[in-house]
């Protein structure tokens, strides 16, 4: 988390997810003890990426709490099924992965940059590693009769 809301954007993904209003959700800071080869914060992609991530780790859950739902029924909260599935020994901890595919951007490493007509490598011959455009230009006439 660098600034740009990532961790609120996480704990909406889980809380739409699970169906708990977003004060339930916390994100716990992140260190490779806990996450092991986790990536930057690059490129507006993270949004995309942990929430992604975060998705398919409740999808997991929930579906592990499926049985636990049934046995309840469809107006227990997600605290009583936490708790049925925890005295039934259900695991509740998942493992959340996404990866952009390929289809939709890559960058080849081991193609060799091209050069600028100033001699500065041009990295657009390895591809593009996000399918983002994230710079804009806008411009705005006004007239003010006074």
């Amino acid at each position: 988390e660098m600034g740009q809301g990532l961790h609120t954007k996480v704990c909406q993904v889980a809380a739409k997810a699970f169906g708990v209003p977003l004060s339930a959700c916390h994100v716990a800071e992140s260190a490779s003890d806990k996450v092991a080869n986790s990536i930057p914060t690059a490129a507006s992609a993270s949004t995309d990426l942990y929430g992604m991530a975060t998705l398919d780790a409740c999808r997991k859950i929930l579906k592990r709490l499926e049985p636990v739902r049934n046995k309840l029924g469809p107006g227990a909260s997600l605290a009583e099924l936490a708790l049925t599935a925890w005295l039934d020994r259900i695991d509740l901890s998942a493992h959340g992965f996404f990866s952009i595919s390929d289809e939709r951007c890559g960058f080849d490493w081991a193609i060799q940059p091209g050069k600028h007509a100033d001699g500065t490598p041009d990295q657009t011959t390895r591809g593009h590693p996000f399918n983002y455009f994230t710079q804009g230009c806008a411009v705005a006439e006004v007239e003010v009769d006074v």
